[in-house]
């Protein structure tokens, strides 16, 4: 089982690697130029680059108008190392063994686990164990885990969570210890804003909303992470929304989860229609042939919804927000209605989408975490089909 730590790197080597991974395929000679670097400089870089089996020689390039040698072109190799991703959910968990690009190699997923201080350790290895028993050979080997939480997270340590009490557990402690590789504990949203920064959106300024049981918000400047002094950047789902409204697990009285979530949409609807129970399926089928109960009720979360959305583009002002929640996935017209309920005079200019990756968007976040770590680069970009 190959294993290894976060590899230093110099500035020079993180610039070519990075405008490597960017402009590929790309030769010598123009990743000089385009660095102001000299040719003897790159070509001992590339080496380096080479050796470490980080880029290869992928093919001859054209000559340019005045003939001579071909170049040959470079590109990055995305299978020279693993990561494991892993999503602790309220009831479930869902994790994968992937290459850095986000291919992934090996997922599982538990839509029923039973999520415990006392057991949550053991669970974990037990599902990093059986990745690890689809490790392909690569040149790097694992090069990182990380755990995405429904909660607070600070310095790799859990501090508030409303869905399990974790906060005196040393989950990162436990697992690097374990694998002797980094780990890297962080909230699900912004794994999730990470996930859509690295492999699908073009835009350097984004925010990802996550709507579920809570509703977080993971916001990306250039590739870094915004989170506060306290780790608590984005929590949208905890502003108040109605004063002294309904009680919140975080304290507060009328947070906009409690209203705008899914699962508070779901509780409106089951107690609207004097139901216990009622499927996804059943409410977009519902919608779809216009049942009143459903078509206000949605409307009604909508409503409620655009006012945390245009709260954070007033304060934030992104390229882009990034919608990822169940419904929306699932009927992406909704996205109108939300645009339709937003001051426009404000969020004019801000680019809104529903989320490509969907409820693999914190997966994908922390395959892209352990790669931007490994790699020395922030502002990392593998777009592809995901």
């Amino acid at each position: 089982m190959e294993m290894t730590n976060t590899s230093n790197r110099d500035a020079n080597e993180i610039r070519l690697l990075n405008s490597i991974i960017e402009h590929q395929p790309i030769s010598r000679a123009n990743l000089a130029k385009l660095n102001a670097l000299n040719k003897t400089t790159t070509s001992a870089v590339v080496n380096n680059l080479i050796e470490e089996q980080l880029v290869f020689e992928s093919g001859i390039g054209s000559s340019t108008f005045t003939g001579g040698r071909k170049p040959i072109l470079l590109e990055f190799n995305p299978k020279t190392a693993v990561a494991i991703s892993i999503e602790l959910g309220q009831n479930y968990i869902q994790s994968c063994l992937a290459y850095l690009n986000g291919e992934i190699i090996h997922y599982q997923e538990e839509k029923t686990a039973l999520i415990e201080s006392d057991t949550i350790v053991d669970t974990l290895k037990g599902l990093i164990n059986q990745h690890l028993g689809h490790l392909p050979e690569t040149p790097n080997g694992l090069v990182g885990i990380t755990v995405g939480i429904h909660g607070v997270t600070l310095n790799n340590q859990i501090t508030f969570s409303p869905f399990y009490d974790f906060t005196e557990l040393d989950i990162h402690g436990c697992l690097q210890s374990t694998y002797q590789c980094p780990v890297y504990l962080e909230n699900e949203a912004n794994l999730s804003a990470i996930g859509e920064y690295t492999f699908v959106t073009d835009q350097d300024r984004i925010i990802n909303v996550n709507i579920k049981s809570g509703i977080g918000a993971g916001v990306i400047q250039f590739g870094k992470l915004m989170t506060g002094t306290h780790g608590r950047f984005g929590e949208i789902g905890h502003t108040i929304l109605f004063p002294g409204g309904r009680p919140c697990p975080c304290g507060n009285l009328g947070c906009l989860e409690r209203y705008a979530s899914s699962k508070a949409l779901f509780r409106s609807i089951k107690e609207r229609m004097d139901i216990d129970f009622i499927e996804v399926d059943e409410l977009i089928k519902l919608w779809h042939q216009g049942d009143p109960i459903i078509t206000e009720e949605v409307t009604q979360f909508i409503d409620y919804l655009s006012v945390g959305i245009n709260n954070l583009i007033s304060s934030y002002d992104p390229d882009e927000v990034i919608i990822n929640g169940m419904i929306f996935n699932r009927i992406p017209a909704l996205l109108d209605l939300l645009t339709a309920k937003l001051n426009r005079r404000i969020a004019q200019d801000t680019k809104l989408s529903v989320s490509r990756l969907t409820d693999m968007a914190t997966i994908y976040g922390g395959i892209a975490v352990v790669g931007s770590r490994y790699l020395n680069i922030e502002d990392l970009k593998l777009q592809g089909d995901h």
